[in-house]
């Protein structure tokens, strides 16, 4: 039955051109202003970086979306995987070429920053609880080895960008959205600061989760301060609050669940209340210097703070978190050169949950220590005028340390161990790439690079053995990547071809015991071989009509230990087809009108564990966006999963008892209006 869907999408994506009427653009092709990224380190132009990089519009973030979570902003890039579990206690699931498919929660293995505030500890470990993607101008995507730029846990970048400009006088919107059983609304508010400018955010979702155990409550606050200190220096400040009192954890299904119904919850979720409350913030200055002969200097600083309640089915687990850092970039003639220091304190304490509370019992009781420390050089030169190499070379060390303070629990008066230590994980990443580009508006481009990830505090700390202290087997893995591209940008098409392959070595895998079932134990697992094809593309026929196509082939293998087998959690396929009319459609901004979009998805089906014994089903999903685009006023409505299709968003890897499944949801419709305001 998956004809239906896709003949409904292609109509929707042929018969638009024809009824419009109206008349091709008869100008010759023009090539478009060019592209400049941060998301390198330095500001390059993107026709000069040599690796698979996209930017996300604000077009792409918001306009007709939830804004929910990052499955929505990325679905046109190809490369990244977004699996959304449709449980806020877990986060979704984000992978880039591969890169971070296996978390239990949260996101690893991809770098996270918020202008330019790392939101991935030093641990390799990235939370976005206060990420408020409705805020969000842009994202910047670098697909594949980054860890000469970025250190630990960089198989990918994605940095978000908040709204960078600074108003000529105060203005504010409105934003309130809702569908079935939930609601959102969202306000923010601009005004001039002196020379700059402050923007302030509030947010809030209230979520009635369609499955049995799954409600949630967001609330998000942030501040930019942008501010020129005379014709060379500027200061952007910023400050995020995220609090989630309540975020249940539905947990996953096994098949006959599923069939029978996907809307339940597994009883041990809901018995020990399964889930987390979590108050989540961070402060931040970025000092800006630009120097003579077109150099620039920054100096970043920055705090984190975590405090975590998290029931969970087999412990009742508190985390305290906090962890600060900072950056010097100093960028000259071609060159630049930085280092980075971050550090993180986790107080994790463990207890038996009984009925969603803790018992009197420590289980765990132990303060983690983190620190990263990587200075990193890269050059970029122009070897022709068209010919551009650039290299890059970074030492990172990671170092950890655990205090076990189990050592007796008077409580149950039994002695335990002394599971203290410290671990030290090192890496020297490098990075080689050129550029050419033999007509305006098309470049060629090809890279090699290496990158590693070492296990999370999270990760070591879980042991099988249920021990305190750090698994002491468990080690980084390590992958070099190699790849080629081509991309272009003359109008009416813009296009973009990656392939690469990348050698991942000690490879981290995640996998489940019966004796502690919904708990995540890892390991290393011998060597695996990631090869891919990436395919972004662009059409512009008409003024305001907009065709774009992204497809994704996946090739991820076992070499050693399970030799050949595919490596489960990600779909070696996955097709997007959006058709956009009107409103700005071609990529325009400040566009009013009507406008529409519709988007099919599709996903291949993969396996779910190591053993390939199961699969899901390959699954066609289409969404429909109508709005209108005003000065003061956009209403917009949306139909998510048009066809209502009973699909798996996403899976656990490895799970026991064969809890595998995380069911998507069916047909949803949004209504949503913004309303703005100013003077």
């Amino acid at each position: 039955m998956v004809c239906r869907p896709l003949a409904f999408s292609t109509a929707c994506l042929v018969l638009p051109g024809v009824l419009l009427g109206q008349q091709p653009d008869t100008a010759p092709p023009v090539t478009l202003p060019p592209i400049t990224v941060s998301v390198t380190r330095a500001a390059l132009p993107l026709a000069k970086a040599p690796w698979a990089v996209q930017v996300v519009e604000q077009t792409d973030i918001s306009r007709g979306r939830a804004t929910w979570g990052l499955s929505e902003a990325l679905a046109g890039v190809p490369g990244v995987f977004v699996a959304n579990r449709y449980n806020f206690s877990l986060d979704q699931r984000l992978a880039i070429r591969g890169a971070g498919s296996r978390s239990a929660f949260a996101v690893r293995g991809v770098k996270i920053l918020l202008d330019g505030i790392p939101q991935t500890l030093p641990d390799g470990q990235g939370q976005l609880t206060h990420v408020e993607l409705g805020a969000t101008d842009r994202i910047e995507v670098l697909r594949g080895s980054a860890s000469a730029l970025y250190g630990n846990a960089s198989g990918g970048v994605i940095s978000v960008w908040t709204e960078p400009t600074i108003p000529g006088r105060w203005s504010g919107e409105l934003r309130t959205q809702g569908g079935r059983g939930w609601t959102k609304w969202q306000v923010t508010s601009r005004s001039r600061v002196g020379a700059g400018g402050l923007t302030f955010t509030a947010s809030r979702l209230e979520y009635a989760g369609w499955r049995a155990h799954s409600d949630a409550d967001l609330r998000s606050l942030g501040a930019r301060l942008r501010l020129p200190l005379g014709p060379a220096w500027s200061l952007l400040a910023l400050a995020d609050v995220g609090d989630q009192p309540r975020a249940d954890n539905p947990g996953a299904l096994t098949l006959a669940e599923l069939s029978t119904n996907r809307d339940t919850a597994p009883p041990l979720n809901v018995v020990t209340r399964a889930g987390k409350d979590v108050l989540q913030g961070q402060v931040g200055a970025t000092l800006h210097r630009t120097l003579a002969g077109a150099g620039e200097a920054t100096l970043t600083v920055f705090g984190q703070a975590r405090d975590l309640e998290n029931p969970q089915t087999f412990a009742y687990i508190r985390l305290n978190r906090t962890a600060y850092g900072a950056r010097a970039v100093i960028s000259r003639r071609g060159v630049t050169a930085g280092i980075d220091l971050q550090r993180q304190r986790d107080d994790r304490v463990n207890f038996g949950n009984v009925g969603g509370a803790p018992d009197t019992i420590r289980a765990l009781d132990q303060l983690e220590r983190v620190t990263e420390l990587g200075p990193f050089v890269q050059g970029v030169l122009e070897v022709a005028p068209r010919t551009t190499l650039t290299a890059g070379l970074r030492y990172d060390r990671v170092s950890f340390a655990v205090g076990d303070r189990l050592i007796g629990d008077s409580a149950a008066d039994v002695k335990y161990r002394n599971d203290s230590g410290r671990r030290v994980m090192a890496a020297l990443s490098g990075s080689l790439g050129a550029t050419l580009q033999p007509a305006e508006g098309l470049t060629l481009y090809a890279s090699a690079g290496t990158s590693f990830e070492t296990p999370t505090t999270t990760e070591l700390a879980n042991r099988p053995d249920t021990a305190g202290g750090f698994n002491r087997d468990l080690g980084p893995q390590r992958a070099w990547t190699v790849e080629l591209g081509l991309r272009g940008n003359r109008q009416p098409a813009t296009w973009d071809l990656a392939f690469y392959q990348a050698d991942v070595r000690d490879a981290l895998v995640a996998f489940e015991i019966p004796a502690s079932p919904g708990r995540r134990f890892f390991r290393n697992a011998g060597s695996a071989r990631h090869r891919g094809v990436e395919l972004a593309a662009g059409l512009t026929p008409l003024r305001d009509v907009d065709f774009r196509v992204t497809w994704t082939y996946s090739d991820f293998r076992y070499r050693r230990v399970l030799d050949g087998r595919r490596l489960p959690g990600i779909p070696p396929h996955a097709l997007r087809l959006a058709l956009r009319l009107g409103g700005g459609g071609g990529g325009g901004t400040g566009s009013h009108g009507a406008w529409a979009e519709v988007e099919t998805q599709y996903s291949s089906s993969y396996a779910v564990d190591d053993t390939l014994s199961r699969d899901t089903s390959p699954w066609w999903v289409t969404n429909v966006r109508l709005g209108w685009e005003g000065t003061r006023v956009r209403p917009f409505v949306a139909a998510q999963n048009l066809f209502n299709r009973m699909y798996v968003g996403s899976v656990v890897i490895n799970a026991a008892a064969g809890r595998y499944y995380e069911p998507a949801q069916g047909r949803n419709l949004l209504v949503g209006l913004t309303v703005g305001a100013g003077r």
